[in-house]
């Protein structure tokens, strides 16, 4: 219950930071996509290899796939006819988030287990309803 008001503050706190004309703006759409398969990527990380539980999976996977958006924002502030967009890196956060989610709901639902013997491998997929 807590998680589901977190995760709406959290948003709603972001999409305040984000102008109007952001939604106008190409990159939009580039820094939300990369953000998503990032945050998805590092959420299905957490999931199958650490102990942590789904909030937490969550919040670090949204961080860490926040990353590269924060790296790309602080060399673009480094070139002199660029600068550090506020904007841009709140998309980020919120492709970041988006895909965390998106990543924590699907990887509840869908099981993969991979058996490996002296003369073949076994993948197996097992989806929850």
């Amino acid at each position: 219950m807590v998680r589901k008001y977190m995760v709406k503050i959290v948003a709603i706190t972001i999409l305040l930071f984000i102008p109007v004309s952001s939604f106008a703006d190409d990159n939009f759409a580039l820094h939300l996509g990369l953000s998503t398969i990032f945050g998805a990527a590092s959420e299905s990380y957490l999931h199958y290899k650490t102990n942590a539980g789904a909030t937490e999976r969550v919040v670090y996977g949204t961080i860490l796939g926040s990353v590269p958006g924060f790296a790309k924002e602080i060399v673009d502030s480094t070139q002199g006819d660029n600068s550090f967009s506020g904007s841009q890196m709140a998309v980020n956060i919120l492709g970041a988030l988006a895909g965390s989610l998106i990543a924590n709901a699907v990887n509840n639902k869908i099981q993969i287990n991979i058996e490996q013997n002296r003369k073949r491998v076994m993948v197996s997929l097992l989806y929850r309803f």
